[in-house]
């Protein structure tokens, strides 16, 4: 009998990779989704294979924070949680970012503490829960993030943030509690499942889940979109370290799947990206998108920044317990440009 996983917030951009990943694994698992409507039902089920389809179960779970969950977790073997608000254009940190994080896990966990046949529960979480931004985030050289740092921002400091960048400090603190919240879930509860968490950075890679437009687009996916759609100017809010996405759904799948892999966090990085050398590769790579690049890419583009110069990120234990190879900057970002080429010819796409 096969076994059956369940996917929470499964039309998210990482979400929707790890459905594919899941279902393209040689366990033959049995999926059950969560999403916020059934309104992108349709649209989700046809970009699968018609023998993929009959594997999935989709549930409509308005809130994972407030929702009865009973159904969702109902005979389900592993979790990976992956529904959580990532916005930084805000009205209220608690009420739009904190609460949500902290409350959608414990909830989740709850009722997988009722299900007997939870037996792994794997968090997405974010490197936005271990940097440091009070000791200069990764203006810090020589410095390398392991897994033992985490952000010390507080709910507190989050909730009365102010100025432009309120938002981003809020919703990395909104990342931290949530983790801490299910370690610390897993400490006094004792639950019969194991907890693992998944710490990537930035996340590249192809955009595949259903209801995508240009005003739409997953943040990383427009901040790439930004170096082809011929703005006036160089862009500056590409966040160097990176991972690519299929490698984000890999370690998902490989902390339930590999011996030894569970009880930890994984600090996951392919590498460092700066919008320089990206607009650098694509000129020499795609001679014809040269017009669309940002007004002022060949001075960047002769202007490498040196990124070793710039805080590491240290994922050995995600090579270690999850074995994982991680795609390099390059293939990421190809990726990335030849499947946001494809995006821009769907008929509707400025829709």
């Amino acid at each position: 009998m096969s076994t059956t996983v369940l996917i929470t917030g499964v039309t998210g951009f990482i979400a929707f990779h790890m459905l594919e990943a899941a279902l393209a694994s040689p366990s033959n698992y049995r999926v059950r989704a969560t999403l916020r409507s059934m309104s992108k039902k349709d649209e989700l089920l046809a970009r699968l294979l018609p023998e993929d389809r009959e594997r999935v179960e989709l549930i409509e779970v308005a809130d994972t924070a407030s929702s009865d969950l009973s159904e969702a977790v109902r005979g389900v073997s592993y979790i990976f949680h992956l529904t959580s608000p990532f916005q930084t254009n805000i009205e209220d940190p608690e009420r739009d970012l904190l609460k949500p994080a902290v409350d959608g896990t414990l909830n989740l966990l709850k009722y997988a503490n009722k299900e007997p046949s939870v037996e792994k529960v794997v968090v997405t979480s974010s490197f936005a829960a271990i940097i440091d931004f009070q000791a200069g985030g990764l203006e810090r050289p020589g410095y390398v993030y392991t897994t033992k740092d985490w952000n010390p921002g507080t709910f507190e400091e989050a909730k009365n943030a102010t100025g432009p960048t309120a938002g981003l400090f809020a919703y990395c603190v909104s990342k931290k509690l949530a983790e801490k919240a299910a370690w610390d879930f897993v400490e006094k509860e004792k639950p019969s499942f194991s907890l693992a968490t998944i710490n990537p950075p930035m996340v590249y890679g192809p955009t595949i889940q259903p209801g995508i437009r240009r005003k739409n687009l997953n943040t990383s996916s427009a901040a790439l979109y930004d170096l082809i759609n011929g703005r006036d100017s160089m862009p500056q809010g590409l966040f160097p370290p990176f991972c690519h996405v299929k490698d984000v759904a890999a370690a998902h799948l490989r902390a339930v799947e590999l011996p030894k892999a569970m009880g930890r966090r994984y600090l996951l990085c392919g590498g460092m990206l700066s919008a320089n050398h990206a607009v650098k590769f694509i000129a020499e790579h795609y001679p014809l998108l040269q017009s669309k690049l940002p007004k002022g890419w060949q001075e960047a583009a002769q202007q490498l920044p040196d990124l070793s110069q710039i805080a590491q990120l240290d994922a050995s234990d995600a090579k270690k317990y999850l074995e994982m190879d991680f795609r390099d900057w390059k293939t990421t970002l190809k990726d990335c440009v030849d499947d946001l080429q494809q995006l821009e010819k769907r008929p509707n796409w400025d829709a």
